[in-house]
């Protein structure tokens, strides 16, 4: 599937911005704009995979600031990278809401957006799970009794949709297989025993239904999302 890129900044930067972008992505649709309403404007129009804020003088700092202000205002649900090497540019930039903040002398730019229009893959069990991350940015598959042979980055398991302990072992013998994935136990409509032979799998992260609501496989799976988009984002 194609994605699309947007980028912001003056003339020099923008153009050899897309210049390699294209070089190196095939699938990849990149428009820049000199203006920041017009940025905004596409990046929210078309969609955009990631909305990119380039290098600019220390003059124009307030002015790509606002930029990524106006983006998250108009509900724009890709992410956003902002090219800065200044302490006061980073702090700036990331409580205006963007989400990963490069240096332009330390990381290349088009390794970050290769890292960056990647989705996080969560897979989840039941349809109820995956409903609560439609939106989000992250690829949401199903699985049923057989574990997805590629290793998601967040598992959410409902008790309820399993109640043989053969599944619980399998699992267990998964996630030491495969340490970087994030599971999510969800305890919903089960049995004192099933209960006990699924936290016997050694998943860390384990939320009660009845106590802790839906809400909170939500708000824990988003943050286990972004703490793999960020960390593949960083390392780039």
């Amino acid at each position: 599937m194609s994605s699309y890129a947007v980028l912001f900044g003056d003339q020099q930067e923008r153009f050899e911005a897309e210049r390699v972008l294209k070089e190196r992505f095939a699938d990849l649709s990149v428009e820049s704009h000199a203006r920041p309403w017009e940025f905004v404007e596409r990046a929210c129009q078309v969609r955009a995979d990631v909305a990119i804020v380039l290098r600019g003088p220390i003059s124009e700092h307030q002015q790509r600031i606002d930029a990524v202000t106006s983006l998250r205002r108009h509900g724009f649900g890709g992410r956003i990278l902002y090219a800065g090497a200044f302490l006061t540019e980073k702090h700036d930039a990331v409580a205006a809401g963007a989400d990963y903040v490069l240096d332009p002398d330390r990381q290349v730019l088009e390794n970050v957006v290769a890292a960056a229009i990647q989705r996080p893959r969560l897979a989840a069990d039941h349809p109820y799970l995956r409903y609560l991350f439609v939106g989000e940015w992250a690829a949401v598959e199903a699985f049923g009794d057989l574990l997805p042979p590629e290793p998601p980055a967040v598992l959410a398991v409902a008790m309820s949709q399993h109640r043989d302990e053969a599944f619980y072992s399998s699992l267990a013998g998964y996630l030491r297989a495969n340490p970087r994935v994030n599971a999510i136990l969800v305890e919903d409509d089960v049995d004192e025993d099933v209960s006990a032979i699924a936290l016997g799998a050694g998943v860390p992260n384990h939320v009660v239904v009845a106590q802790e609501g839906l809400s909170r496989v939500a708000e824990l799976g988003r943050q286990l999302l972004r703490a793999d988009w960020f960390a593949r984002v960083s390392a780039a």
